[in-house]
């Protein structure tokens, strides 16, 4: 499964406001149910704050996955955000956050929340990638963009 798959504009921010990692994961999740058409009073939030009190989901080149089960999300879905000044995340290369990937999943997803991660991870380590959905203007320019990318590197 294809991360544009997971996605629609309304799920995409090229704007993103926030300045620290809570700010960014909250605006995130905001993002994604209205986008999604979900309320999940708070469960969401709440689950993905709880998985990076673990570890860091901020993967390093300015790449960030937060991602969570919830029981208010029948099946996964997608939110994604461009930052320009960036994100202190607690980066594995220490380095600030500019793209954001969220996915929130039902807490039956199994394997296939490890497929969309992998596939997402695939994509994004192209420089080339993350520098035009990082430059994209708007969020129809970042799908495209992301499609583009998800057919040149994903089989």
């Amino acid at each position: 499964m294809r991360l544009t798959e997971l996605l629609n504009p309304q799920a995409v921010t090229t704007r993103l406001r926030a300045r620290t990692k809570r700010e960014a994961i909250a605006e995130l999740v905001d993002l994604l149910e209205a986008a999604h058409g979900i309320d999940s009073h708070g469960e969401i939030l709440l689950r993905v704050m709880h998985r990076e009190e673990g570890q860091t989901t901020g993967i390093g080149n300015g790449i960030a996955i937060p991602h969570g089960k919830a029981r208010a999300v029948s099946r996964m879905v997608a939110a994604c955000g461009v930052s320009a000044t960036g994100v202190e995340f607690e980066s594995v290369d220490g380095e600030p956050v500019t793209l954001f990937v969220l996915l929130a999943a039902p807490e039956s997803v199994g394997s296939l929340q490890v497929k969309v991660l992998a596939n997402i991870s695939r994509v994004l380590k192209e420089e080339s990638v993350r520098r035009s959905l990082r430059e994209s203007d708007g969020p129809e320019a970042f799908l495209a963009e992301l499609k583009a990318a998800e057919a040149a590197h994903i089989p």
